[in-house]
Order: structure tokens, then C-alpha cells, then sequence
């Protein structure tokens, strides 16, 4: 399959290399040129531009957040996959729900298909094709892209409405962020109370949450902030945020994600 791939970053480069070396012709896009030089040796072909990614069957976008996605996709408020029948977009990045029900509709308007397949995993996950991808769109075109995310891990095909799979994100996110704040409390009690928070880190990693998250998330909190007093910003507020924004639009009472934002 011919792939346009815009946005290859961190995740985005070893996405487009797995796709490449199994067959599929990429068009790579970049708004840092030097990015796209690493992966010249697996055959992705740069391309100048957005529209230029556009034009293949098949459209990846794995950009940094809504604002970035916003401004390689629309172009005076139109889309600049406008003028390719059929094409069908699939945005990986993390974006709002409301970016996602905004490009369904676009898409549509132009008879191509639009889903949302925000992934879950760290860039080894990438690497090694092992990505959790919830992936909503429409049902008539999923066996097609099927393949493709087959090939960088596990899809979870979740319903037509794009803006779920967003949800689903923003909603594991968040749960992380409680994650972080949660062992910063609970450092900060057992320090207070004379106990290392590394052994605390390493007592409930055992008994409670044998996860490699327990284990970064605790061991950095424990180094960083307990014992050497620096505090570290909780890298998933973004997601705490989209869940707000979430919820007010579905009428969903979530205080928890409330009081979890008041502690930026």
C-alpha cells in the first residue's frame, strides 16, 4: 500500500520504518527535514509537504498535539488532502476528541474516510510493533487499514465514532497522571515518617503494582523529588485536560480529573 506519513518524531520514525520494511511504499513528511535523513536507508521517500504526504491511498499523522495537526492538515479552512478520492486518514497523535469529530466531518465532505488510532506504548513499543492502538472510524473501511496497524501492533476497533478512541486515550492518560500524583503524596507521607522512599517504591512494586509503570513512575518520583527535593511536572496534565473537556461536552461528572488539574 502507498502510505503518507507525516509527523517523524520519536514514535513517528520507527512507525514509518516498520511499515516500510514490510512492503508498503511511504512518503514521509517532516517540518524538520533532518528527522527524515535517518530513514532514507529503509526507503521512505521525503516529500515537501503535507498535501504532497496526501497522495497515496493511505494518510498517518503522528503529530505533537491539536495546534500541530491543525496546521499541516487545513489550509484556508480546507483540508490538503482536498483533490484525493478515497484517501483515508488515520491520525496516531494524541488529539482532543473535538479535533477528531472536526476531521471525521471534514474528511467526509470530501468522500474520504477519517479515524482516530491514538496509541499507547513508548518509542521500544514502536521499534518492536507492539503498540496498543484503540481505533475508531468507519466500519466499511477498517479491513483495509487492518494490515497496516497490524503491523505496528494491537488494534482495538472500537465503533464508528472517531472521537472514542480519543476518549480512550485521554482517558488512560489520565489515569496515569493519578498515577504520578498518587506516588508523590504517598512518597512524601513515608519520607516524612523517616522511611526511604525508594524502599517504600520497592515494597509496593513487590506486593501492590508489579508494573513497569509503578516502578519508573516510583523510582523517578522517589530520586527526584523526596530526596533531592525537585519537583517533577506531571508529564500527563494533557491528558487530564482532554478528559475535562471531554466530560463537560458528554455531561460527565469526573472530580477526580478536576482536583488532579488544580495541582499544576
Amino acid at each position: 500500500m502507498k502510505i503518507g506519513f507525516a509527523g517523524l518524531g520519536t514514535m513517528g520514525q520507527p512507525m514509518a520504518r516498520r511499515l516500510s520494511r514490510a512492503g508498503h511504499e511511504v512518503l514521509g513528511w517532516n517540518r524538520t527535514r533532518a528527522r527524515m535523513e535517518p530513514l532514507a536507508a529503509d526507503l521512505v521517500v521525503a516529500v515537501a509537504s503535507p498535501a504532497e504526504a496526501c497522495q497515496a491511498e493511505l494518510l498517518i499523522t503522528m503529530v505533537s498535539d491539536d495546534a500541530a495537526l491543525e496546521s499541516i492538515m487545513f489550509d484556508g479552512g480546507r483540508l490538503v488532502s482536498a483533490g484525493v478520492p478515497g484517501l483515508i486518514h488515520v491520525c496516531m497523535a494524541t488529539i482532543s476528541d473535538r479535533l477528531a469529530t472536526r476531521l471525521a466531518a471534514a474528511h467526509a465532505e470530501l468522500g474520504q474516510a477519517y479515524f482516530s488510532a491514538p496509541v499507547f506504548g513508548a518509542p521500544e513499543a514502536a521499534k518492536s510493533g507492539r503498540l496498543v492502538i484503540p481505533v475508531a472510524g468507519p466500519a466499511a473501511a477498517y479491513d483495509r487499514i487492518r494490515p497496516v496497524l497490524d503491523t505496528l501492533g494491537r488494534p482495538d476497533y472500537l465503533g464508528e465514532d472517531p472521537a472514542s478512541a480519543n476518549v480512550v486515550k485521554a482517558a488512560g492518560g489520565f489515569l496515569m497522571a493519578s498515577v504520578v500524583e498518587s506516588l508523590r503524596d504517598a512518597n512524601a507521607l513515608v519520607h516524612a515518617a523517616g522511611v526511604d522512599p525508594r524502599e517504600f517504591t520497592g515494597i509496593i512494586t513487590q506486593a501492590l503494582f508489579p508494573t513497569p509503570v509503578y516502578q519508573y513512575l516510583g523510582g523517578m518520583l522517589a530520586n527526584r523529588e523526596a530526596l533531592q527535593g525537585a519537583r517533577v511536572p506531571n508529564p500527563f496534565l494533557k491528558a487530564a485536560d482532554q478528559c475535562a473537556e471531554a466530560a463537560d461536552r458528554l455531561g460527565v461528572a469526573v472530580p477526580t480529573i478536576r482536583h488532579i488539574r488544580e495541582r499544576k
